[in-house]
């Protein structure tokens, strides 16, 4: 005889089923098959960016900015909204802080407040899912602008593959991962051209207005983003170009005065809003501003052998960002919209090319600068592709949509499967855990320990006064940090005699330091002459 309660579950689990696949039966009717596809892709983006989202917390090994960042978040979140740093500008700051604030009041910890700096040292593992989830949901948000961006400049075919492409993007991907400005402020970005785009073409200053504001949280999220200003000037002509009757300079001087009026000052507000103390903080604000366009400018450790930015962002970021079939698809597709100039190429190309331009004359040639432009150069791609489909070939059509469809295929086929390896390298022990762990078997609490940037997570004596206050034993160090060598600049105290002399025991190497330090020996003389005395004498 059967269980009754067996019975009573199998029913209830077959009657469940039932409603869900009746759900997804009507899910077509509901929405639409272009938005079941949507929610897919979606789906798909969420689960890339997901995935390792915690890895190896409580320390952030992913990149070194995503402490900088979380850090002025946290104070933030504490009330302290000055975030006395403006290497970036404010809003990730504020975006990550407000959510940080908001999960204080349902944290549930005891004896240490979550917005106490004790919770932050001891533990800074919800700190960091807090601010990555916020970027992975403008990750997502940025799929789904694609998506529009698409559809409107284009076609909803368009917009539906873009948005495929950049979900599986390995970039967008990586940095969806990491609580730092690139991907809220190329969600930003885009929001600002999909408003930019439908002002062109309805000739409506209400979205130009909004298209300006986007840009301004853009260029209030990242400064380069400040070049947003290119497509809203472009689009503010065709607002108004029907009242430009006049000639000569007037011609000139009117559209220029009105893209002020009309893109400039939004912009302006919209970055004052997001970054307040630029305006109420202006001497802090201009030294950081300065230094860091200085650093940009002279470049970063591990790019003193490139020569050519514009080759080097071309050759190595985009073609490793996009694989070599989806970046000779893009650079197609901006050829084609030289050659169509529609509206939608108007607004999108130049903003693409100023961009690049002006990123590639710097000499830190980070890939993710180049991420806010990446989704632009995908759909020109999927542009190029489409119109190559559509071509009015009267004999072979078939071939023809096969041979588009293919390119599709192989343009997709290398970033997917670099996403679906990264998110599967976010596994394991992390060699600088290792690295703690045997520090703290064997080396004494009382050493003094010198160390480069991103080596072993060890806790500084400094600190241990938070973990007193969290109740917590742990072992600390006096930690000596060995600075961050930097073109131009040379550490006269980088030398073994004066470690010794600071009464440093034991030194902890970084090869992701070291390693770019000894490629360019020229540049570096000082560095490379203290490791090879470490060797001797060490």
């Amino acid at each position: 005889m059967a269980d009754p309660a067996h019975t009573t579950v199998f029913v209830t689990a077959r009657a469940a089923a039932c409603r869900a696949l009746a759900l997804a039966r009507s899910l077509p009717a509901t929405i639409g098959w272009t938005g079941v596809v949507m929610a897919a892709i979606l789906a798909g983006a969420a689960v890339l960016r997901l995935k390792g989202l915690s890895w190896g917390l409580p320390y952030g090994y992913q990149n070194p900015d995503e402490h900088v960042v979380l850090l002025r978040a946290f104070r933030v979140a504490g009330g302290h909204l000055n975030p006395q740093f403006f290497y970036y500008p404010s809003l990730i700051f504020y975006l990550i802080g407000g959510a940080t604030w908001a999960a204080s009041w349902f944290h549930g910890a005891h004896g240490v407040s979550f917005l106490s700096p004790a919770s932050f040292v001891t533990d800074p593992t919800p700190y960091y899912l807090i601010g990555r989830t916020v970027v992975v949901a403008c990750g997502v948000t940025s799929v789904y602008l694609i998506y529009r961006l698409g559809k409107e400049a284009f076609s909803r075919p368009v917009g539906l593959l873009a948005a495929l492409f950049l979900a599986v993007e390995p970039l967008h991907v990586r940095y969806s991962h990491v609580a730092v400005t690139d991907v809220p402020a190329t969600m930003f970005g885009l929001l600002a051209l999909l408003f930019f785009l439908r002002a062109a073409r309805l000739g409506s200053a209400r979205s130009l207005l909004y298209g300006a504001l986007a840009a301004g949280l853009a260029t209030g999220t990242k400064y380069n983003l400040g070049m947003l200003f290119v497509p809203g000037a472009i689009a503010c002509w065709y607002v108004y170009r029907d009242g430009l009757g006049a000639h000569g300079l007037r011609r000139l001087w009117a559209p220029a005065a009105r893209s002020l009026r009309r893109v400039a000052v939004p912009m302006f507000l919209a970055f004052l809003a997001s970054t307040p103390f630029a305006l109420l903080d202006p001497r802090h604000f201009l030294g950081d501003f300065v230094r860091q366009n200085h650093i940009v400018a002279n470049g970063w450790l591990g790019f003193e052998n490139i020569h050519n930015g514009y080759w080097y962002n071309l050759s190595v970021n985009l073609l490793g960002s996009l694989g070599i079939v989806l970046l000779v698809l893009g650079l197609v597709g901006v050829a084609l919209a030289l050659a169509k100039r529609t509206r939608a190429d108007y607004i999108l190309v130049p903003y693409v090319l100023v961009y690049y331009l002006y990123v590639s004359s710097w000499h830190e040639l980070m890939d993710r600068y180049l991420l806010p432009i990446v989704p632009l150069l995908i759909v020109l791609a999927v542009r190029a592709c489409v119109a190559l489909a559509c071509v009015p070939v009267v004999r072979r059509r078939g071939v023809v949509v096969v041979a588009a469809a293919l390119l599709l295929l192989g343009a997709i086929v290398l970033p997917a499967r670099a996403s679906i390896n990264y998110s599967r390298s976010l596994s394991g022990t992390d060699v600088r855990t290792v690295a703690k762990a045997w520090i703290e078997h064997h080396v004494p609490v009382s050493a003094v320990i010198a160390m480069e940037p991103d080596g072993p997570p060890l806790v500084a004596r400094l600190d241990r006064p938070f973990y007193s206050e969290a109740k917590l034993t742990t072992r600390s160090y006096q930690i000596y940090p060995l600075p961050l060598p930097l073109p131009g600049v040379a550490d006269a105290t980088l030398n073994v005699r004066t470690l010794i002399a600071s009464g440093v025991d034991y030194v902890v190497l970084s090869s992701d330091v070291d390693g770019r330090v000894l490629a360019a020996p020229a540049t570096y003389p000082r560095q490379v002459a203290f490791y090879k005395a470490l060797v001797r004498r060490g």
